[in-house]
């Protein structure tokens, strides 16, 4: 699924630059353009893989370049100041062939919680194609005002088709300092964002699936609207398998379909995969069964990718969300040597996390 990505502010801008990285090492490449709008110029200039002919400074008038410092108000003024010149950018950015628009912030600053919404709203009136956020929370420890990402989700919630939550409480605790973290985080978002779109891109005829995840597999599962949360694991498949034990027995863990491997290794390794991608840490914590839909996703050789385990997952995982509305597709790696699984979550109105956000702000 071709998308465009549009980076507001600086964490916004920071996860573009990730994404803008993990593309290149796509087979094929899911971003169809980019482009980071800032009202911090350090920020801007610290970007290493957005080109500089994507990156846009507003609101140097109320600023100085130096950003908002949390300040919605300030933030507010300063996309007033610079609508236009945001809209350009950002249609400069927008490619015939994008299936959707993605509008990345860290919500917990002012210009990301302010102009996002805003630029939402903007483009859905513009564009006949979805407009999603990736929205990133603070971690509670964080020292933000407690209002933005509350007043933010909120605004998000009735201009965006769904937004994409990164909720960096799950994956901080209060020792942690976010600085120091931040890459990590930022490669950890942009690896999971682009196992999903990149999912249908395929690169050659060997790397089309039995079942296309395409881009409309991925627009009807985050229809749903609400919020989403994207799980994803991985694991190394034992090309030194003893081929005489019936769960090794391997003649062929990379190549062509008609190379075999045995079909209970395939659904154990889809098995134990898929639970840790399930059970492990979401982008987003909050109850399976509030998921209204759901997507699956399994990549790895194709001699792996038996539909015999790929069934089973998707039995498995619709029982653990309640739900019948869940879709699946395999995504072939050929001469790959890893197995991983991706599962999005999607349709979900309230969790526990937003309670304590709404409750912090009331």
């Amino acid at each position: 699924m071709r998308v465009v990505a549009i980076g507001v502010g600086g964490a916004g801008g920071r996860i573009v630059d990730a994404l803008y990285q993990d593309d290149t090492t796509r087979p094929a490449s899911y971003l169809a353009g980019c482009c980071v709008l800032d009202t911090d110029g350090v920020d801007l200039a610290a970007l290493t893989a957005v080109p500089e002919d994507a990156r846009q400074l507003f609101g140097q008038a109320e600023t100085n370049g130096n950003g908002t410092g949390g300040d919605r108000e300030v933030a507010a003024a300063a996309l007033e100041e610079d609508l236009v010149e945001m809209q350009r950018a950002v249609d400069s950015a927008v490619t015939s062939d994008a299936a959707a628009i993605l509008l990345i912030s860290g919500l917990g600053g002012g210009t990301g919680s302010v102009a996002t919404p805003k630029l939402a709203d903007e483009l859905q009136a513009v564009y006949d194609r979805p407009v999603y956020s990736v929205s990133v929370l603070p971690a509670a420890h964080e020292d933000v005002p407690a209002e933005n990402p509350a007043h933010a989700l909120q605004s998000l919630d009735s201009v965006v088709d769904a937004q994409i939550v990164f909720d960096n409480d799950v994956w901080l605790n209060s020792e942690h300092d976010v600085l120091e973290v931040a890459d990590e985080l930022n490669q950890t978002l942009a690896e999971r964002l682009g196992a999903l779109f990149s999912a249908g891109e395929a690169a050659g005829v060997d790397s089309v699936g039995q079942r296309v995840v395409d881009a409309s597999e991925i627009i009807a599962t985050l229809d749903e609207g609400g919020l989403a949360t994207i799980g994803y694991a991985e694991q190394t498949l034992d090309s030194q398998a003893d081929s005489s034990s019936l769960l090794g027995r391997v003649r062929g863990l990379v190549g062509a379909r008609d190379e075999t491997v045995d079909e209970v290794a395939a659904i154990k390794a889809v098995e134990t995969t898929l639970r840790r991608a399930t059970r492990g840490r979401l982008t987003f914590d909050c109850p399976l069964d509030a998921a209204t839909s759901g997507l699956l996703v399994v990549s790895g050789p194709p001699a792996w990718l038996h539909q015999s385990a790929i069934s089973d997952g998707q039995t498995w995982l619709s029982e653990e969300i309640g739900s019948v509305q869940l879709r699946t597709g395999d995504s072939p790696i050929p001469n790959g040597d890893t197995l991983a699984i991706l599962v999005l979550f999607a349709g979900i109105r309230d969790a526990p996390r937003i309670d304590e956000l709404r409750t912090t702000n009331s």
